[in-house]
């Protein structure tokens, strides 16, 4: 894990395509847009209209509004940023259908942006990289310059800090995203000094006043885990988290500053693609504490950890109500099959949990992949197939959409009102 991922030939001729079409759609929003600057040039709806300002006005983005009950979704050919009230602002962009690490979006903590990298990398483009920010109240669109970017987490109230690679060396930059500067290139942060592997060290989110950091390590008995370490907000190390998390990369992580305090919690993928796969959360602490918490709620009949049945943790957030809430698939295991596949038989879809004291409930039935609250009554939930066991109906192309998209729906007094299908991700700003 060094540098920017490898891509097939095959692959880039795809991505390639893709880049054509969405350059070409781009060229007609901004057609459309007319000819007195308005927008950001790179084909957003819903950007800066005429005398508002923004980049190449001469003067700097209106201030930021209110962003009501605004949420954001991803497909495989952009992002789209729904606003109470208003038309929706779609930006441009290919999603990786395989690798959510290349996929990252997030929101300030002051709820007003939402943020991502552009898609220059996944082309093999890295210098290209732009920090691309969406102002929820005005719509507006900003691309920053940023090469060799490749993750981010939101700090501060209206800041993003950004790790990037450059010069065969790993940077950190933190972004004001209320800087009217056109071309903005961050402010040199400590760069995270990991644990001196190769490995790249990756950001797993931030509060207002920590980042926590995550990188692949060996363990002691000479598997691989994950080396999680947090920082303050100018990169400092605060804490290690001891021992590594027997994990993969993809460990669900939410981090947010509620009722004045930061909190993080972290899930541990055991065994990734196995059916025996127990799935533990962890509550962290601000100086290295790793706590545990009672699953029983969420698991399979018969399960017994490390040797039968397995979870599956598709999300995990903090709500407004100071809960850590969690989706959970679950599975038994059939040993009379072969492969881990044939093995797993589904026993409950992704539904929502919800940590009570250190015992996780159920806080649903309905099958949910993510949900985020709107307001009291209403939540967006995002529904993917969880493709527990052998699928055999679709080719290896159909398989990779089938099992990473799915529909978007709005949810109020239990009723489900469908927004968009092929959805690949949902996300909203601190409640």
């Amino acid at each position: 894990m060094t540098g920017a991922k490898g891509i097939t030939v095959g692959r880039l001729a795809v991505l390639v395509a893709l880049a054509v079409v969405l350059a070409v759609a781009a060229t007609l929003l901004v057609t459309r847009a007319g000819s007195d600057g308005a927008g950001d040039g790179r084909g957003g709806s819903g950007g800066d209209r005429a005398g508002q300002g923004g980049p190449g006005s001469g003067r700097p983005p209106p201030a930021s509004q209110s962003a009501g009950a605004s949420y954001a979704y991803t497909t495989e050919k952009g992002l789209v940023l729904m606003r109470e009230g208003r038309p929706p602002v779609r930006v441009p962009r290919v999603f990786d259908l395989a690798d959510p690490l290349n996929n990252t979006v997030v929101w300030t903590h002051d709820g007003r942006r939402v943020v991502f990298l552009s898609d220059d990398a996944m082309l093999e483009q890295p210098e290209e990289t732009r920090l691309i920010t969406v102002d929820a109240g005005t719509g507006g669109i900003r691309r920053l310059p940023c090469p060799g970017c490749y993750d981010l987490a939101p700090v501060g109230d209206h800041e993003v800090a950004v790790l990037g690679w450059q010069d065969g060396d790993t940077r950190a930059l933190r972004f004001d995203l209320t800087d009217p500067d056109p071309d903005a290139t961050g402010t040199r942060i400590t760069t995270p000094a990991g644990n001196g592997s190769s490995w790249q060290i990756r950001f797993l989110g931030g509060t207002r006043d920590h980042l926590l950091t995550a990188q692949y390590t060996i363990t002691a008995d000479g598997d691989t885990g994950m080396d999680l370490r947090l920082l303050d907000a100018d990169g400092r190390e605060t804490a290690a988290y001891r021992p590594p998390f027997d994990s993969n990369a993809n460990m669900p992580a939410a981090l947010a500053t509620v009722g004045g305090r930061d909190r993080i919690a972290v899930a541990a993928r055991n065994n990734p693609g196995g059916c025996v796969a127990p799935f533990p959360i962890h509550p962290l602490g601000l100086r290295g504490e790793v706590g545990g918490s009672d699953q029983t709620a969420a698991l399979p009949p018969g399960y017994i950890a490390g040797v039968t049945g397995g979870i599956d943790v598709r999300d995990l957030w903090w709500g407004p109500d100071r809960h850590l809430y969690a989706t959970i698939a679950a599975w038994t295991c059939d040993n009379s099959r072969r492969t881990e596949d044939d093995k797993k038989k589904r026993h409950r879809p992704a539904t929502l949990f919800r940590l009570d004291g250190d015992r996780w409930v159920s806080a649903g039935d309905q099958p949910a992949t993510v949900v985020r609250p709107l307001d009291r009554g209403t939540r967006m939930v995002l529904t993917i197939p969880d493709c527990v066991g052998r699928i055999d109906a679709l080719g290896p192309a159909d398989t990779v959409t089938y099992c990473n998209t799915g529909t978007l729906h709005r949810e109020r007094g239990g009723k489900r009102t469908k927004v968009a299908d092929a959805v690949l991700s949902l996300s909203a700003p601190p409640r």
